[in-house]
């Protein structure tokens, strides 16, 4: 552990997992316990859908609070357009 808080992983570790993320947390036991955090993927598609692709999951609470994040961003969005829209008239 450098000094200020850092922690180096061994290059065997790291080469393991396709992300330069990773979490580190303290289990019921106490003992630290380091896990890898795949970068979320974004993508779009040629129909005109498109999504978020968790490579290694989420977990359902963070998916819902993203979930709620992204809805109030969105609202907030909504609501300043359509501000905008009504003042122009």
């Amino acid at each position: 552990m450098w000094g200020n808080g850092a922690v180096t992983l061994p290059k065997k570790w790291r080469d393991r997992y396709p992300t330069k993320n990773f979490l580190a947390k303290e289990n019921i036991s106490g003992n630290l316990v380091i896990m890898p955090v795949e970068d979320i993927v974004y993508y779009e598609r040629e129909d005109g859908s498109y999504g978020l692709h968790f490579p290694r999951g989420i977990e359902a609470g963070e998916l819902l609070r993203r979930f709620e994040a992204a809805s109030k961003k969105i609202e907030r969005e909504e609501r300043r357009l359509s501000k905008k829209s009504r003042t122009k008239k």
